[in-house]
């Protein structure tokens, strides 16, 4: 009888299939923080990726959350033990405070078919402006008023102001100086003059800087004028 049972306990493992190959998508670090930067800053940073499974991993589609972010693979396909990255480029234009970009990577792994990466920081304005629109008014037609608008450079370094301009000819801007020190503010004097016709004006002042980050600062100005 013994030898029955163990003649049986063989034949059962000879028939049991074989576990298949897979692969198995592995990574050290799903979030890398990439600290504070100013707007405009545009930064790369790479996640490693490896295939831990015994059958070729497939990166089948790189997913972002927003045009904001670009994603690079470094090969698509993996051999068994072997490694890749995404390289993925955030442009900070557009954002200010606390950011958090995902990458999806879809792979061909059964058991995890895709695995979220996340970019994470603070992205900080290189100027502060106060206040960050201005009103006037309201006020007669042929009157005038003043107000200002203060910049302050928030980086390391002096930016210079280049140009000063206005969209709208019931307004004119001046700097009280073109050179921004660090830390330091500066005041733009905005003078609105009414003149008859619509009850209420739309503008921007336009500050450019010789900042490679800056761009042009957009100051938006409104004036309010009382109607006979």
């Amino acid at each position: 009888m013994p030898r029955i049972l163990a003649a049986l306990a063989l034949a059962l493992f000879l028939a049991s299939p074989a576990a298949a190959a897979e692969p198995k998508i592995e990574t050290d670090r799903t979030e890398i923080n990439f600290g504070q930067i100013f707007q405009g800053e545009t930064i790369t940073r790479a996640f490693a990726f490896r295939n831990a499974g015994d059958a070729p991993l497939n990166i089948e589609q790189v997913k972002t959350s927003c045009g904001c972010t670009a994603a690079l693979l470094s090969n698509s396909t993996l051999a068994p033990g072997e490694s890749g990255e995404v390289s993925t480029t955030f442009d900070s234009t557009r954002f200010r405070g606390a950011v958090v970009k995902t990458i999806y990577l879809y792979s061909n792994d059964p058991k995890q078919r895709v695995i979220q990466l996340h970019l994470r920081g603070t992205v900080q304005e290189l100027f502060r402006i106060m206040p960050e629109q201005f009103a006037f008014g309201p006020i007669p037609p042929e009157k005038s008023l003043e107000g200002k608008v203060t910049l302050t450079n928030q980086s390391g370094n002096p930016i210079r102001i280049t140009a000063i301009s206005t969209t709208a000819p019931e307004f004119t801007a001046r700097a009280a100086s073109m050179v921004l020190s660090p830390g330091q503010p500066v005041d733009i004097l905005v003078t609105a003059i009414a003149k008859p016709g619509p009850a209420r004006v739309t503008g921007y002042v336009m500050v450019k800087t010789d900042s490679s980050l800056s761009g042009e600062i957009r100051i938006p100005v409104y004036l309010a004028v009382t109607q006979p």
